[in-house]
This record gives C-alpha cells, structure tokens and sequence, in this order.
C-alpha cells in the first residue's frame, strides 16, 4: 500500500484533549518538573505510527500511543473503512492536530487469506508463513485476515492482532489484497528473488521496473503486494520502506534492533537508525535501558540526512499480542581486529576468525571502504541474525 506521507508542515501542534501518556520526565525530581501535584498535559506529535490503545466508536475516538484523536475517516490503502473495524492491537498512522479530526491509516504488516489454522500449537499460515498466535474463535480458514506485528530477534514477526475482514459483502475491494512486509535477505538480482523475514521466498521477476520503489538490496525493509504461487510470493510492486522521510516530531512506536556500544545511535525495527545526543529526554526510563529488544516510542526531527530522537520513551507494557513472547534471542556482536579482503559475492569479509556481513545498514566510518578494507585495522558493531554476522557499523580501530 502506498504510505500517507508523514509530512504535516502545516498542522499546528496543539495539546492533547483526550486520553495521554502516563510517562514523566526524568527530571531527577519526580515531580514531572511542575513542583509536584499538577499533571503535565501530553502534546501531540506532527504525526504518529503505532498502535491502537483504545477504541470509542460512539464518539469517534481513537486513542494511538496514548494521545486521542477524533476521527474523520479509516482508510487501507484506497479503501473507506469504518471505525468499528479498528480494534487494540492494530498499527495505524496518523498525522495531523489532536483538536482536528483525522484520517487513521491502517498499517498492516501482512494481509491474506488463512490457509492454516493449529488450535494446539497456536500457530496459523497466511501467504505462505506461519505465525504464532492464539486466533480468536471466529476466525476460520479462508478468512482475510490483517495482521499487525513487530519484529523479532530472528527477522520474523511478534504477532500483536489479527482482524478478521468481510471480502465477500462488506469489502470485496480487499479480496484481491495480499501484502507482506519484513526485512530483505538472499536477493539474487539473476533470478530476481530474495527472501522476506526468515523463510518466504519473493519472486519480483514479473514486477515492472516503475513498481519498484527504491534500491533492492539486503537488509532493506520492504512492503511487497502480490500473490502466492505454489509456495512463493509473486510480487506486483515492491516499496522500500525506511525512516528517512519523517517529517519532524513525527512519533514512531517499534523495537530497537540494534544499539552501539556508546549508545549514541540506535536502530529501529530494522528500518532506520536514529542518534541519541545530550538533548534527547527518556521518558520512563533512562539511557541505560536502552537495548536491543526494548519496546520504545521515539520522537525524531532531521538534521541534513540523519534523524536526531528528541524523545525517546519506553514502553514496559507487556500486554499486547498474545500471551507468547515470541521475539527471540537478542545478539549483538563487537570485533576489533585486521580484516580480510572484502568477498563481493557474498558480500563478507573476515576479522578475528569471524565470517562479517554488510548490507543496507551498515555504516561506513573514518573513510573506509569496502573495497580497501583488506589489512585494516577495523572495530565492528554488528547483530546476530539467522547465525548471520552482519555490521552496522565500521570503523577504524584506535589502540
């Protein structure tokens, strides 16, 4: 689905008028820096990307991330939806003032029909994957289902909701609506394939060259609409998706992927990095919390083509999704060594005896390049992923 750009230059950001954040600032206080006994009042940011907390569809109200905003309308993609279909759980976007209605966005990370459903194991496939998830009893196979997750440690998904759709009567604009998001890996630009999340197999050799937004390359995030063929998803269109787009004060809620040792930059749901500088405020928590698997909401503004958080919140809230942790094993890695020539088939190099992947994340620092690292003295930062060493960051090693 095509994304609402998140760009709302000309909303004013105006304080919340409905529900809100529980969070404080880390003041040293504990009085949210008022003096103590005045709650302070949350203001909205430009636009938000996050899940739903709260539903009221007498007063047309959605709670997202802890702000309330009054709706004007739900769309997917170009289909008019109804504000009863939102349920907790759900990603949406949104951008625009809390004291205006809004357009809510949903944001699916998969949608398809359920082709398998195990009661017992509390798994279900659609488009070809299987999830973990304890369905909810209405839902059968055949049904459309969308599914919001997040990601895992492995590359897949933690499953937060799955909502059934009618494509028959209500919506039979969906019925032929299949998508997939997840992280790219094992392209092959001969074959034109490669794989999304752990194991499904995308094939975009039948994709026109004006369907595919942006640079294919490994370790990208990207949304591909399309159908399953005999076990492999035949891609219409194919969309990069990234942070580099946010508009400022733009509020994005994920999991951080990756931290430095430092903790002066982090990535977020595979998707982009954000730097931590002495202004950025934490929000119910501190900056040592800052890690790999940490459920956050972060608030960013550009400065020329890097994203600065202003705000980073945590969220220690453990209940949405199902009752199954299903996140994986967070692994960071950390090498300081001389490295082997670069392997551009495999794209890999070697240091201290350690197989070192790069891909679309990978950070190159103090002027190296890929092409002369051989014999460098190099320090690398990098994530464990599928038993896959991959950097994302490198730079020269000072003894």
């Amino acid at each position: 689905m095509k994304k609402i750009a998140l760009v709302s230059t000309l909303a004013l950001i105006l304080a919340a008028c409905g529900g809100g954040s529980d969070s404080s600032s880390d003041n040293g206080n504990g009085d949210n820096g008022n003096g103590g006994g005045i709650p302070t009042v949350p203001t909205a940011p430009t636009a938000v990307k996050g899940t739903i907390d709260k539903v009221d569809s007498v007063q047309n109200k959605v709670v997202v991330n802890g702000y309330s905003y009054d709706v004007a309308g739900v769309m997917y993609g170009d289909v008019k939806l109804n504000i009863n279909d939102l349920q907790p759980n759900m990603m949406v976007q949104i951008g625009g003032a809390q004291k205006a209605a809004v357009q809510v966005q949903l944001e699916p990370t998969i949608t398809g029909k359920v082709t398998a459903i195990d009661a017992v194991a509390g798994t279900f496939d659609v488009n070809g994957m299987k999830l973990s998830y304890k369905l909810s009893n209405e839902i059968e196979l055949g049904d459309w289902v969308m599914v919001s997750s997040l990601p895992t440690a492995d590359a897949g998904y933690k499953v937060l909701s799955v909502i059934k759709f009618d494509i028959e009567s209500q919506y039979p604009g969906l019925a032929n609506s299949y998508e997939v998001e997840g992280r790219l890996s094992s392209l092959d630009e001969s074959a034109k394939s490669f794989k999304l999340g752990a194991a499904l197999t995308v094939d975009y050799s039948g994709t026109a060259a004006h369907n595919i937004e942006g640079v294919l390359a490994n370790g990208q995030w990207v949304e591909v609409e399309g159908t399953l063929v005999n076990g492999v998803f035949n891609a219409d269109t194919v969309e990069v998706e990234d942070y580099s787009d946010l508009a400022n004060d733009t509020e994005v809620e994920g999991i951080v992927t990756w931290v430095d040792a430092q903790q002066t930059a982090f990535e977020l749901n595979y998707q982009g990095r954000f730097v931590v500088n002495t202004q950025t405020k934490f929000e119910d928590g501190v900056k040592a919390d800052l890690k790999q698997g940490a459920l956050v909401e972060v608030t960013s503004v550009k400065n020329g083509t890097t994203q600065v958080a202003t705000e980073v919140e945590f969220d220690d809230d453990n209940s949405t999704g199902d009752d199954n942790d299903n996140v994986g094993s967070w692994k960071e890695f950390e090498q300081e060594g001389q490295a082997s020539v670069f392997d551009t088939t495999t794209q890999s190099f070697v240091i201290n005896g350690m197989t070192v992947f790069v891909d679309a994340k990978t950070v190159l620092e103090d002027g190296i390049k890929l092409d002369t690292i051989n014999q460098q003295l190099i320090e690398v930062e990098g994530v464990v992923l599928n038993k896959q060493n991959i950097a994302r960051e490198i730079e020269r090693y000072d003894d």
